[in-house]
């Protein structure tokens, strides 16, 4: 037993019986450090991460391996998902040297925490051997593993100043070279399976989503094209789960057809809300199906009892990586009893006696979809969706009699952020009451803590620090709420988030939002959190709230801030849109959404099954009267009118939908004509 086993974290305890002597992240360890003058071992994982499991079986339970550690070094264990600030760091330090990223994240550190060294999975003797070379360049060249540590803690301070544009002398809307912001995304689109180049693929639901509505608000038709070829490739890979619902982290192929096998909720809740969005685009089958699967995952594989959302799912069932989601030839065949039904399955997928995995396992990929199989077959479309949706519920019988995945049951605020705003984004595509109860459900137990917020929530407490995305993630799904419900507190509560997030993160003298609250101990100074990634940036996120808060509540300085922060991103947009993806998103809000509507009446649902991407803000007034700023005018309309406004100014109001979509259409060729002029 080590110093872990008080820890709350899955991830924590599940290393606090190995024989290292792990320390959680804190002054013991650094004490312990500083007093034996020893290096620090700062390993950093995920409770759902295979290659984690992989490393504690092979190196951490290893007596000998744990003899060294304990013997050459302290050794310190993070749950990124906990501390990704910790993470944060340590990662700069492994892709400053050049290396690849990923978990176990292992860094070598002196005893006041500066990193001199990192890698990831090691095999035991590889790992080992390290251990030991370590150890003597420690002992033997101590100036030079200084001088390694300086550089690098050097080069880590210096990153968010090389990414930040100059501050400009006036604050005024940017002007993004959308033709070569897009061409570069382009570029970069594999036309073949979708996403990016490159031999693993991520989902990246904030590139896609940029490229749904950039296709439509700019006239890019190549972007709506690159962006449905890759949401069908990925729902049809091995990335997405036919039978439960959901999907894994990533692909390790370029073909989506091998997955990394964690299910994440962050992943989940954003890409929930990019198919919801398509779906109501570009409305389908395929994407109907991936909305309800998802949706029907979240409620009822990661819903806690409280109505919160837990972190992730394990890549490993029983030890083994996948062995939950993979299939037998002889099992699939003895699973799907009706002959006409397994020849359909069998014909979709491409699964065979070998397997098209490990071990002579079959993930369930498909290269066909429901079209191509209909006509090879000679069937409709409709008889191939029924026989698999028949195939997937027997095998749903036979994966329930196998060991499921462990859920980390940690319910992270911004990761339930992005599930309440995914839920909402779903229940504008398909109307479900459900979606919308969940989405209420998790929020009304987050806003327990009303301002000062901790990170997370575990066996009722809450615990940790809250950092910046979690202020921006639960904040935005606030006022998604709103758009669909009316409710104004939710509105009200945004903004006292929003006024607390100012306080706690915002850096007045670069005009951007720092990661922490506090500076971490290792460094002197906080960090930003700049690029959009799998999960969107917090900066870029507050330039959303602030841009939809400075409408509802006619706050200029919201506005200001909101420009400042897309200024200084202004370059990377261009450079490299696809980490600069949500940005861009804001900058379209800012640049080519000039239109908002204002309801008042008791259901706004009807307006939701048009997407209209150049509507930039809604407006709820659902009882009769309102404390928004912006609403407090049209507060005693009558019920079931329809404002559209465009540059501050409202048109009379219409009495139904269809005369507001008429003069919207009408509103939009006139802004074309007079943009056309102006050129």
């Amino acid at each position: 037993m080590n110093h872990l086993i008080a820890e709350k974290s899955e991830y924590l305890k599940s290393h606090a019986h190995q024989p290292v002597d792990w320390y959680p992240w804190g002054e013991d360890a650094f004490q312990k450090a500083w007093n034996e003058n020893k290096p620090i071992i700062i390993s950093i994982g995920y409770s759902s991460c295979h290659w984690c499991h992989v490393m504690a079986r092979e190196s951490f339970e290893d007596r000998e391996i744990a003899r060294l550690m304990n013997q050459h070094f302290v050794c310190i264990k993070v749950d990124r998902e906990e501390r990704p600030d910790v993470d944060q760091l340590y990662m700069d330090a492994i892709l400053l040297m050049g290396r690849s990223g990923g978990w176990p994240l292992n860094c070598f550190a002196l005893p006041d925490g500066r990193p001199f060294y990192a890698t990831t999975y090691l095999p035991k003797a590889q790992w080992a051997a390290l251990l030991h070379r370590i150890h003597t360049l420690y002992t033997e060249s101590p100036a030079e593993v200084q001088e390694m540590a300086r550089r690098l803690s050097e080069a880590i301070q210096h990153i968010d100043e090389s990414l930040l544009k100059e501050r400009p002398k006036s604050i005024s809307p940017i002007k993004v070279d959308w033709n070569k912001a897009v061409q570069k995304l382009l570029d970069d689109t594999d036309w073949v399976w979708g996403g990016e180049w490159s031999h693993m693929k991520f989902p990246m639901p904030s590139r896609w989503l940029f490229s749904l509505r950039a296709g439509l608000l700019l006239n890019k038709p190549e972007l709506l094209r690159a962006t449905h070829l890759t949401l069908e490739k990925m729902a049809l890979g091995g990335l997405f789960d036919p039978i439960d619902g959901g999907f894994m982290r990533y692909s390790t192929d370029r073909f989506w057809h091998v997955p990394h096998f964690e299910k994440m909720l962050c992943d989940n809740g954003l890409l929930l809300g990019l198919y919801s969005e398509a779906y109501r685009h570009q409305p389908n089958r395929l994407y109907k199906q991936v909305i309800q699967k998802t949706a029907q995952f979240l409620l009822e594989k990661m819903r806690l009892p409280n109505g919160l959302f837990g972190a992730s799912l394990s890549a490993e069932s029983d030890g083994q990586e996948g062995l939950y989601y993979t299939w037998r030839y002889d099992e699939l065949e003895s699973a799907i009893s009706n002959p006409e039904v397994r020849r359909l399955f069998f014909s979709a997928h491409q699964v065979s006696p070998e397997g098209n995995w490990e071990n002579h396992q079959n993930i369930l990929f498909r290269e066909k979809n429901n079209a191509q199989v209909a006509k090879e077959l000679g069937v409709s479309e409709e008889v191939v969706e029924q026989a698999l949706e028949e195939a997937y519920a027997q095998l749903r019988a036979v994966r329930a009699r196998r060991s499921p995945p462990p859920r980390d049951d940690a319910a992270i605020v911004a990761w339930n952020g992005y599930a309440i705003s995914g839920l909402v984004e779903a229940y504008k595509a398909l109307g479900s009451l459900d979606y919308l109860a969940a989405a209420r459900t998790a929020a009304h137990v987050l806003l327990e803590q009303r301002s000062d917020m901790h990170r997370i929530r575990k066996d009722n407490v809450w615990y940790g620090e809250a950092f910046a995305e979690d202020y921006a993630a639960f904040t935005l799904a606030l006022i998604h709420l709103y758009t669909v419900t009316g409710t104004e507190q939710y509105l009200i509560h945004a903004n006292d988030l929003m006024k607390r997030s100012l306080e706690l993160f915002y850096d007045k003298k670069e005009g951007v939002f720092t990661f922490t609250a506090q500076a971490l101990r290792t460094f002197v100074g906080r960090r930003k959190d700049i690029f959009d990634t799998s999960t969107p940036s917090s900066n870029s996120l507050f330039a959303e709230i602030l841009w939809r808060l400075s409408r509802y509540f006619h706050n200029p300085e919201y506005e200001e801030k909101a420009r400042l922060i897309l200024s200084r991103l202004e370059d990377r947009m261009v450079e490299n849109p696809t980490l600069a993806s949500h940005f861009l998103q804001v900058a379209l809000l800012e640049n080519r959404a000039p239109f908002s509507v204002i309801y008042t009446g008791s259901d706004l649902s009807p307006f939701w099954k048009r997407y209209e991407p150049a509507i930039g803000w809604v407006a709820f007034i659902s009882q009769g009267q309102s404390v928004i700023p912006a609403l407090t005018s049209y507060a005693g309309e009558k019920p079931e009118r329809w404002f559209l406004c465009t540059y501050g100014a409202c048109l009379p109001p219409k009495e139904s939908l269809e005369a507001l979509w008429e003069v919207l259409e009408r509103e939009k060729e006139r802004l074309l004509v007079s943009e056309a002029e102006r050129s």
